[in-house]
């Protein structure tokens, strides 16, 4: 290393180091070309990585401090001291010892921590005054400072703001190529976390931006990690540049460290270059059962069929559709046309559809037949996020609101859970910035909520359901309805698709987010007549067995009572499914309450005839 003290004491400032022509992140030119004329740095985001070298290839990977110390030097600036609430001040590693004596001559003590705001802002006077040692002091973990809220927190950037604004006296010709002042540079967690009037419009700071890795510093430092997999040394050619580059990809949005990370974890699981998306997904959710490679699955989807329309019957168009995308899904080929594939969701359906003919419900299924749990399924009712302010509830409160450490509900959802089913009913409902917050998911396949935290949706199946194109315009005919119970298929299908589109192009005026939805759009068909009765027995054996279980009493029909029944619950095809249920709910589960309290345990009862007597359900009954 250069020496910069003479043996008289005097200094050299000879810069060893200068900003390589290679392409660098653009951060380190925004620091560098503002030394000059600021004094004041606030400096956020990617702060705990490491880093190309501003000095090139040959000097590999360095961490932030060390990009801080190689800038400096090829501005002449010799010397960098680092604080933290921890381990107090001290000198870069790579900065000259004698300089240490040199400090202490200052009333400098390297060691000694400023716990208080009055002694930060002592300790940032003492080295403003010095000019004959060009220095920089970096105060790490400055969102964190101790006192932040007392008097002393503002005398300290109050102090700072005058120092940063003031004349100083000229530097000794050996350090007159230096910054006229030394630079303070305020490591945040955000440059909120610091007074608002210290950081904005303040003409000797600069708010700078570390930004993540861009993928040319991914794929040069996944080179350094092959060594870290079971083909590393073996790979050549194009097939080690392809391995590299997909490896690359696919860490978009993560650090450099996060990368070691990953090779080590396939390190750990024996896993090939070939295999990083596995190790990747591991790191990302924390365990390496994937559950959309599991052979159960594979076995369960050969009579997946079967599964959804147990539960869900006379849509079989929307089964059918909605099993050519499960199974692309599955088969990890959602998206194979694109370069993303592997950081989008698994896959997304839009169900749409008249209301109560089984939407959520196949979306139930779905999560069932996949993860064998409805637990997985996350349900979220677009109905509760109209107002714009309800996005705090998916992404989090911003910092300083109540509720900020909670985090949001989406993201910790994810976080919980990445292997799921993520449903979003009635979306249509949702104001427009919530919908913005789709399009991140469906297009990158992650989201971060307030806190930072970041979720990723790499291994979730979305699903939306909705209403829209069921009204049209015209409340003069057909009641306003766009499509009708008699239409065929063909044709609800055709006016729901459209209207759907026409929805998200003019009506939100978010076509990209219909354009990532893309063919996935599930029709749904009316109920007809014969499903309807379907559904009614299956909804009528569930409430008597439930009278069995819970009351130990056999409810029995007459032929004619349960075509009673039948006729009054299936009355309205408007309503779908959920209509029949409310009806059963009205026409025999409260009659049938009533009944229990005036009958014995043990009882069995014959329901002769079933009546509507105004609005209200008459049961005639009789023991058996």
């Amino acid at each position: 290393m250069n020496q910069i003290m003479r043996p008289d004491g005097s200094f050299q400032i000879v810069p060893d180091d200068s900003l390589s022509d290679r392409a660098h992140p653009a951060w380190f030119d925004d620091l560098a070309s503002s030394l000059a004329v600021r004094s004041q740095f606030v400096i956020s985001g990617n702060t705990r990585d490491i880093y190309t070298s501003p000095a090139g290839t040959s000097d590999g990977f360095v961490t932030f401090e060390q990009v801080l110390w190689r800038i400096l030097r090829r501005k002449h600036v010799p010397a960098l001291l680092i604080h933290d609430p921890v381990d107090g001040l001290r000198l870069h590693s790579e900065c000259d010892d004698r300089l240490e004596g040199y400090l202490s001559r200052q009333g400098i003590s390297l060691g000694d921590v400023a716990g208080t705001s009055a002694e930060l802002l002592d300790l940032h006077t003492r080295l403003s005054a010095i000019r004959k040692l060009p220095l920089a002091l970096m105060l790490d973990y400055s969102s964190h400072l101790a006192d932040a809220r007392s008097d002393d927190f503002t005398r300290l950037f109050v102090g700072v703001h005058k120092t940063a604004h003031s004349p100083v006296a000229p530097r000794p010709a050996e350090a007159s190529k230096a910054p006229p002042h030394n630079p303070v540079f305020w490591i945040v967690d955000r440059p909120a976390d610091l007074p608002d009037w210290f950081v904005v419009r303040n003409d000797r700071l600069r708010e700078v931006l570390a930004e993540y890795p861009r993928l040319e510093d991914r794929f040069a430092f996944a080179k350094t990690l092959l060594s870290d997999f079971e083909d590393g040394s073996h790979l050549h050619g194009r097939d080690l540049d392809k391995n590299l580059e997909q490896f690359a990809l696919q860490c978009e949005g993560e650090t450099l460290v996060a990368m070691r990370s990953i090779a080590q974890m396939a390190r750990s699981e024996g896993l090939d270059l070939a295999q990083v998306s596995d190790a990747i997904a591991a790191y990302r959710t924390g365990t390496r059962r994937n559950p959309w490679k599991s052979p159960v699955l594979k076995s369960r989807m050969r009579k997946a069929k079967e599964i959804l329309t147990e539960r869900v019957k006379g849509q079989d168009r929307a089964v059918n559709k909605t099993l050519d995308i499960l199974m692309r899904s599955i088969a990890g080929l959602s998206g194979a046309q694109t370069n993303g594939r592997l950081a989008r969701p698994r896959g997304v359906l839009f169900f749409a559809g008249p209301t109560g003919v089984g939407k959520t419900e196949l979306a139930k299924s779905v999560t069932e037949l996949l993860f064998g749990d409805e637990a997985a399924c996350h349900r979220f009712d677009m109905s509760e996020f109209m107002q714009e302010s309800a996005i705090t509830r998916l992404i989090g409160a911003p910092p300083g609101q109540p509720g900020h450490e909670r985090g949001g509900e989406l993201i910790n959802a994810v976080h919980k859970r990445p292997f799921g089913v993520f449903l979003f009913d009635e979306v249509e409902k949702a104001h427009p910035r919530i919908l913005d917050t789709f399009l991140q998911i469906l297009d990158e396949g992650r989201l971060t909520d307030s806190r930072g935290a970041t979720a990723f949706f790499s291994q979730a199946l979305i699903i939306f359901t909705s209403n829209i194109g069921m009204l049209g315009g015209d409340r003069s005919t057909n009641s306003g309805m766009n499509v009708l119970p008699s239409d065929p298929h063909d044709i609800v299908e055709n006016k729901i698709l459209a209207a759907v589109r026409d929805h998200f192009r003019f009506e939100l005026k978010r076509p990209e987010l219909m354009n990532r939805i893309g063919e996935n759009v599930v029709v749904f068909d009316f109920i007809k007549p014969a499903n309807q009765a379907l559904i009614f027995k299956g909804m009528v054996q569930r409430v008597l067995s439930a009278v069995a279980d819970e009351q130990a009493i056999d409810v029995q029909f007459t032929k004619d009572a349960l075509v009673q029944l039948e006729v009054l619950c299936t009355q309205n095809v408007f309503d779908g499914g959920r209509g029949i249920g409310n009806r059963i709910e009205s026409f025999l589960i409260n009659p049938l309450a009533h009944e229990v309290f005036r009958s014995n345990a043990n009882a069995s009862l014959l329901i002769r005839a079933v009546h509507e007597v105004h609005g209200r359900a008459k049961l005639e009954i009789e023991p058996l």
